[in-house]
This record gives structure tokens, C-alpha cells and sequence, in this order.
């Protein structure tokens, strides 16, 4: 059966508007990730669907609670699976952060087929603003009403709509995430700011490991007791938390890329990566340290400034230049990859 569905940006009704065919036999997730990119969106963000004020699918990634609702977080379901008929409202909110909430509306079924399962028809306006909040983008549409040079350091123009643009970047879309998820794993060469030559390690990682992981994975790898909160800097920008558990695939890294690790924000360890290569497979164990050099950091000592001072002081018994690869890796696959039952019956 074919759908044809009108479509709307919340807080523009006239302005951010978009027409859209859609054959019931399309999977559901993909469903909503193309009306997200139907409104220029990235799919970076958690989603949630809702149909007739009844809550009908949970995006990846959305934590669920009440066993009750896990049945709506089905990979296999498809946009048969809503019983839709003409009049029937929807309600897709994305990005729960920025909250933008996309209304859709059945306005007619057909027993044919589209030629394409899923096509944008004709439409009008821009669409969202990624890492904007939505008051934030009315607003900013709002006040160039008034004096078109406002927000000048934002890009975004309400009247750009391109209609083929829109459809090329849904048509090569799961092809694209076909290749972000592919199987693979990185080298990172991570090292300790302010000891970039004497405190460093290469760490092998799985593309399907989340991110909170990789940044455990270096904290232990450099001798912390993962005691403290920790953030992900990738520019300018700190990774949310509801990023955070999403896979490294997410970061679309490339090599030579580089990220900083924050731990300790009291005594505000930076750890300084970059994406040495990037190799198609998994590798031999989910992450390890390939090899090293120095100590790490010592826990609770002030900080960077302080670190020096810590392994100058001969009343500890802290060495710069003691590296145990064996033991770092021992307490990484315990700490992050092995059970309690494993650990314990050793």
C-alpha cells in the first residue's frame, strides 16, 4: 500500500512544509530517519514516534524502562505495523535536547505502489537546525524577518529548499550507513598533554564499542581508577551524554583525526588522540594497548603540574618511565569486558 503523507516543522506550519509518498512496506526506523533527512536532520540524535498521542516506536539508543514498551523498539517492525488510515496524526520528535518535533499526517492511501519507497514530492523551507534548539531557530527566523542581517554568524537560510538534494541524500543514505557501520577497528595514538614525549600509548579499538568505553579504555590504560567523571572534546564541542553511548562508528572518524579526552575535572587530565589507521575487520580482541611508554597519571596529585613534581620526589616510589603492558591490559579486559562471574571465579 502507498501513503502520502503532509508533512510540518513545528512552529512553522507555512514556512517548513513538505509532501511526502511512502510505500507501508518500509521499515519503520528507516521511516523516520528519512523524514528526519527529509528536513535536512543528520540522524545524530535519539527519536521517538508517536501515533495518534499513543507512543509507537523508540529510536536506537532510547532506554527503556517498562518492559511493556520494549516491543516498540523492533528492528523488523514496518509502517504497515501502524495500521495507518487516512486523517490518522503522527508526531516525530528528534533530538530530545534541541526538541524538534516534525507532524505528519496521512492525507491519502492508494492499494498501488510508489515506484520508490520513500520520496519527498514537493516541499517548502529549509528545515531543522542541527545543534540548535528549536525556540532558538524560531527565534533566529523570526528576527530576520525583521533585519535580515540578524544571527549573521549562524548559516541557515529558511527559503533554501532543494528538492533534489533532499531525495539523493535519502536515496544514498543506507548505503552510507552501511559503510559507517562496517565492521572495523582504529589505532589511536593517544598521548598525555603536557607529556606528550615521555607518557603516550597506541590502543586498538572496535568500531562497535561505544564511546564511554574508549574513553575508560584510555583512562585505564593510563593507570587511572576511572574514580571520575570524564567528556569527549571533538573540536570546539563536548560530546553530549546521550552521545556517549553511542558507537565509535557514530564519530565518523577518519585518520588523522583528533579528539581530546577530559577525565578529572578537578585535576583535568587531558588526553590528546589521533587516529593513526583505520583497518577493515575487527581486531584480535575488542580493544588492547598495542604498546606504550611511561607511567600514566597518579591519581588525586593536582593535575599536570603537579605530576612532575610527583616523580621527582624520591619519597614515592612513582616511576615516569614504568610501563607494564601486560598489566594495563590485564585490568582493561577485566574492568570493561569481562563479567563479574569471570572476574570473581579466577
Amino acid at each position: 500500500m502507498g501513503i502520502s503523507f503532509s508533512v510540518y516543522l513545528d512552529g512553522f506550519k507555512k514556512d517548513i512544509t513538505r509532501e511526502i509518498n511512502v510505500n507501508d512496506n518500509l521499515n519503520l526506523q528507516t521511516f523516520c530517519e528519512y523524514m528526519i533527512l527529509s528536513m535536512n536532520g543528520e540522524c545524530k540524535h535519539l527519536y521517538q514516534l508517536i501515533v495518534n498521542d499513543e507512543f509507537a516506536y523508540l529510536g536506537p539508543g532510547c532506554c527503556v524502562f517498562d518492559p511493556d514498551i520494549e516491543e516498540m523498539m523492533d528492528e523488523d517492525l514496518i509502517v504497515k505495523d501502524l495500521y495507518l488510515e487516512e486523517g490518522d496524526e503522527l508526531l516525530l520528535n528528534y533530538d530530545f535536547r534541541s526538541d524538534y518535533d516534525i507532524y505528519i499526517k496521512v492525507e491519502s492511501t492508494t492499494d498501488d505502489s510508489f515506484n520508490k519507497d520513500f520520496e519527498v514530492i514537493n516541499g517548502k523551507g529549509y528545515g531543522l537546525l542541527e545543534e540548535y534548539h528549536s525556540f532558538f531557530l524560531e527565534d533566529l527566523v523570526d528576527a530576520r524577518k525583521r533585519n535580515p542581517n540578524a544571527y549573521s554568524n549562524v548559516e541557515y537560510n529558511l527559503l533554501d529548499f532543494d528538492l533534489d538534494k533532499i531525495n539523493y541524500t535519502i536515496d544514498n543514505y543506507l548505503a552510507y550507513k552501511e559503510e559507517l557501520l562496517r565492521p572495523k577497528h582504529y589505532l589511536l595514538n593517544v598521548s598525555l598533554l603536557g607529556f606528550e614525549k615521555e607518557i603516550k600509548r597506541k590502543i586498538s579499538i572496535d568500531s562497535d564499542i561505544d564511546i564511554s568505553t574508549l574513553c575508560e579504555a584510555i583512562v585505564l590504560s593510563m593507570n587511572g581508577d576511572l574514580e571520575y567523571c570524564y567528556g569527549v572534546k571533538r573540536g570546539k564541542e563536548y560530546l553530549e551524554d546521550e552521545e556517549m553511548s553511542k558507537d565509535i562508528n557514530y564519530l565518523e572518524l577518519k585518520e588523522g583525526q583528533r579528539l581530546k579526552v577530559i577525565y578529572d575535572y578537578g585535576d583535568n587530565w587531558v588526553f590528546n588522540v589521533r587516529v593513526s589507521k583505520i583497518v577493515d575487520g575487527y581486531g584480535s580482541k575488542k580493544c588492547y594497548v598495542v604498546n606504550g611508554k611511561g607511567y600514566g597519571i597518579v591519581e588525586d596529585c593536582g593535575g599536570e603540574y603537579y605530576l612532575d613534581r610527583v616523580f621527582n620526589d624520591d619519597d614515592n616510589d612513582y616511576n615516569i618511565d614504568e610501563f607494564d603492558l601486560d598489566d594495563i591490559n590485564s585490568t582493561i579486559d577485566k574492568r570493561l569486558f569481562r563479567t563479574f562471574y569471570e572476574v570473581s571465579n579466577e
